[in-house]
């Protein structure tokens, strides 16, 4: 089975889908699709993640690879791609997930 999440951020007016399988041994494939130049480029960069990349906050490398393709501190993409690893590996209920379909972000004042 593979999980897909699509990233749609208006202020910076990009969509991109994420999709994520299983490979087995705690490791999962990723495949990014964007509009986004910067995201386009970290998806030639991760193909594949792991465990440490996908719990760890220090030399994490999603999101140094992120930075080094020139995304923003405040682009959602590397944690939807973290989200999306979480419900394919069975560490975030997928039908809780389907069913609440989406995490928000809501500027409030």
């Amino acid at each position: 089975m593979v999980s897909k999440v699509r990233v749609e951020v208006p202020i910076c007016t990009h969509t991109t889908l994420i999709t994520v399988k299983d490979i087995g041994e705690g490791r999962v494939s990723v495949e990014i699709d964007s509009e986004c130049p910067s995201v386009a480029h970290l998806a030639k960069l991760l193909k594949e993640a792991n465990m440490d990349d996908l719990t760890e906050w220090n030399n994490n490398r999603i999101f140094d690879l992120a930075s080094r393709s020139g995304l923003t501190t405040t682009c959602l993409v590397p944690t939807a791609i973290i989200n999306c690893a979480w419900v394919e590996l069975g560490m975030i209920s997928r039908s809780l997930a389907l069913e609440k379909r989406s995490l928000c972000l809501h500027f409030v004042e």
